[in-house]
């Protein structure tokens, strides 16, 4: 059986090239952990920039903080570069292809805009001291508020997968709420104390700032303490604005900050109709969740949880139940659950045999045995042919099964193994097709055969075969003495193709005559049983030379033969290289020389052993 192979993680030879031609598949697992670490910090990213801009927070270690999250969007866009991407059931795994398609979409535009440094750029333009620069800074990149798009692209993304859990679905709602309060809240401060490019941060007499009362009875006048009193209470002025913002949203409304002029007014109608439709989303979706009102989903979700729970009580392995879960996992993506052939259930048998016939007959018409059948034929397997998904590395038959089913390959690629081979003799793909000498002929499977990436298989049975042949006695005729004769034409290549490898064994056999002349003997000394003298004579050389020189021409005449019959075959096939095996005489030799000892008795019993080979 094959050996079990997974992808390469790089195609470099060095390690400065693995820096540029690395590739990672969107769902492994660098790439799952990396998503997750670029959503935390576009959090901060949109919890940082408008709390510095409407609080003029210009401490230097909120600049590094900013700059640290450019750099990790900056190494994200990098990485965007050497993402594989599935084309016909493939991973593109080759540098070109994977930067030109990122190129190409609209992601790779979306991220060139999100890291522009507008910052940079603009403070060539600014000159107004360190401080206002700084506070001028906060407001120019405002802009990189647009990368909290990439939220919403992830959690996208893990909701479109079956297995995605309720505890998921809270998470996305409290990333959301954290988002949108931190952002009304800063906005909510901002109309009342604003500032702006080279002007101090200074609160309106007419805010609910100055509404406020840090203790019982005492009333801030603001008008006298700003901004250094601003500064001092930033923290208290942070909670106070996140306070008002929440009891707003959600329609609680305590009135203990409240606004105070017509512009905060008109700010809370938005801020209260927002939250109308932010928390009404959020309760609809999560009672929406609750009540399954997918239908399909949940239907398929409840199939998994039984798998899942039979092989929990079978106390089956996790890397076998993890496959499990992965195959349903694809055959969700892959077609939602859907049953092709109850989708039709309801036509006429003649209307869904013209779909099936439409659908499946390009397929039928790549399989030789299957030409010159008449159209009623092949329109009776097209209805019975039947949609099947394997995951990569799934084995479709094993060496030695009976052979009850034809396999034709619509996307993917399979690989074929013959006896004790590690590596594959020959490999199908699109178009395809193998199992029909088995099926057709009652023979047993001859090798494995295995899935290397998602491959699509339409399967037809061996009764479904013979269901037609009944129906169709003139072209069950045909398709016998058809798959007849492509049967002789493979043994006959695989006869041939053994018969080589055998002439190359007897070669490796031959002893290496060349180079001995006379009488070689050597004195074994040993004091053990056995000691003796190790005789070769001209005699023997001689022999050996003309076994090699018969395995010679035995060879050449093979391979005369092999390739008749490769022009006769109209199969292709791949055979051994045509190249001898050169034997070190010399080491030869001394390999022969140091073997067990032979006596004048065993000369004879040597001689004629190889001139009977």
């Amino acid at each position: 059986m094959a050996e079990k192979t997974t992808l390469p993680t790089t195609l470099a030879e060095s390690w400065q090239e693995r820096l540029t031609k690395f590739y990672l598949i969107p769902e492994g697992p660098f790439m799952s952990k990396w998503e997750q670490f670029l959503v935390i910090a576009t959090v901060i990213n949109c919890i940082m920039l408008p709390f510095m801009a409407a609080f003029q927070y210009t401490a230097i270690e909120a600049w590094i903080v900013c700059y640290v999250i450019d750099l990790v969007f900056l190494t994200d866009l990098y990485i965007r570069f050497h993402i594989a991407y599935l084309q016909n059931g493939f991973w593109v795994v080759f540098p070109k292809e994977m930067a030109l398609y990122y190129l190409q979409s609209r992601l790779f535009r979306f991220d060139v805009i999100a890291n522009i440094p507008i910052d940079l750029i603009a403070i060539g333009w600014i000159d107004m001291g360190k401080t206002y620069t700084q506070i001028a800074l906060t407001l120019i990149r405002l802009p990189k508020l647009m990368r909290s798009v990439k939220i919403f692209m992830y959690f996208s993304r893990v909701e479109k997968k079956l297995h995605a859990s309720f505890l998921g679905q809270i998470i996305k709602f409290l990333v959301y709420l954290m988002v949108a309060t931190n952002a009304v809240a800063c906005c909510w401060f901002a109309l009342a104390c604003n500032g702006g490019i080279g002007v101090d941060l200074n609160c309106s007499s007419t805010s609910w700032v100055t509404s406020i009362k840090l203790a019982a009875g005492e009333v801030i006048d603001v008008a006298s303490e700003t901004p250094e009193w601003i500064k001092a209470n930033l923290g208290f002025l942070y909670i106070k604005s996140l306070y008002w913002t929440v009891a707003t949203m959600t329609t609680t409304g305590y009135g203990d900050v409240h606004a105070v002029n017509d512009t905060e007014r008109m700010f809370s109608i938005l801020a209260m109709l927002f939250g109308i439709f932010f928390y009404g989303y959020i309760s609809g979706t999560i009672a929406s969740t609750l009540s399954n009102l997918d239908s399909r989903r949940v239907g398929y979700q409840q199939k998994m949880t039984a798998v899942i729970q039979y092989l929990n009580d079978r106390e089956m392995n996790k890397e076998m139940q993890q496959r499990v879960i992965q195959y349903y996992d694809y055959v969700w993506e892959r077609n939602r659950g859907i049953d092709a052939k109850a989708l039709f259930v309801d036509l006429p048998t003649t209307f869904k045999s013209e779909i099936a016939m439409s659908l499946n007959n390009s397929i039928i018409e790549k399989a030789a045995i299957f030409r010159s059948c008449s159209e009623g034929f092949r329109r009776m397997i097209a209805i019975s042919m039947k949609l099947y998904l394997f995951t990569a590395n799934e084995y479709v038959v094993h060496i030695g099964d009976l052979g009850l089913e034809m396999y034709f390959i619509t996307q993917g690629r399979i690989d074929i193994f013959s006896t004790d081979s590690k590596r594959p003799t020959s490999s199908l793909i699109e178009g395809g097709h193998f199992g029909e000498y088995c099926a057709i002929l009652n023979y047993r499977h001859e090798y494995d055969a295995r899935a290397v990436c998602h491959t699509d298989i339409y399967v037809l049975t061996k009764e479904e075969i013979e269901a037609a042949f009944i129906a169709y006695p003139d072209d069950k005729t045909k398709v016998l003495a058809e798959t007849d004769i492509r049967y002789k034409q493979h043994l006959a290549t695989k006869k041939g193709r053994k018969a080589l490898q055998q002439i190359d064994i007897e070669e490796d056999l031959v002893l290496p005559p060349v180079g001995l002349n006379g009488v070689i003997q050597r004195r074994k000394t040993s004091a053990g049983p056995g000691s003796g003298y190790l005789v070769a004579d001209d005699k023997l050389i001689s022999a050996n030379q003309d076994f090699a020189k018969k395995l010679h021409n035995r060879r050449a005449s093979m391979q005369i033969d092999m390739d008749g019959m490769l022009r006769a075959s109209s199969r292709r096939s791949v055979l051994k290289n045509e190249s001898a095996v050169k034997v070190d005489v010399e080491s030869g030799l001394r390999q022969y020389l140091s073997g067990p000892v032979l006596n004048s008795e065993d000369v004879a019993e040597l001689r004629s052993t190889n001139l009977s080979g």
